[in-house]
């Protein structure tokens, strides 16, 4: 009797995960609340210096890591404060010198971004605090 329990218990625990994977969006509601405070586009003279110099890495065909931190294809999926934290995170980023990385920057050095362009990423990301 309490095999055929615990092979029910098992059974009926199975059939729950699937239907959790089947459905994700009923397990991950916060997803769709987002939506509600959804942010903007990237301003047009941000989204030429970003499609050049970073969506080789940052967008969601891109590298693993790198779209873990920011992915560019869906900055318009994030509500206005994560954009304003990314904001903040990619000109503190490109006034270190961290990014582009070195070896992008050796391997494509038409497209690494000028100091105007990082100063015009800082001057957006401030605007973006409120």
């Amino acid at each position: 009797m309490k095999k055929v329990a615990l092979l029910s218990l098992i059974t009926l625990s199975v059939f729950i995960a699937i239907a959790f994977i089947m459905n994700p969006q009923t397990v991950n509601a916060s997803k769709r609340s987002s939506s509600v405070n959804q942010g903007t586009a990237l301003p047009d003279s941000i989204q030429m210096m970003v499609k050049r110099a970073c969506m080789d890495c940052h967008a969601t065909d891109g590298n693993f890591m790198a779209k873990g931190k920011i992915n560019f294809s869906d900055w318009d999926k994030y509500d206005a404060a994560k954009q304003s934290k990314k904001a903040a995170a990619m000109c503190k980023v490109l006034t270190k010198g961290s990014m582009p990385p070195k070896k992008w920057c050796t391997n494509n050095p038409n497209d690494v971004p000028t100091q105007a362009e990082k100063d015009m990423v800082c001057k957006w990301a401030s605007s973006l605090k409120k």
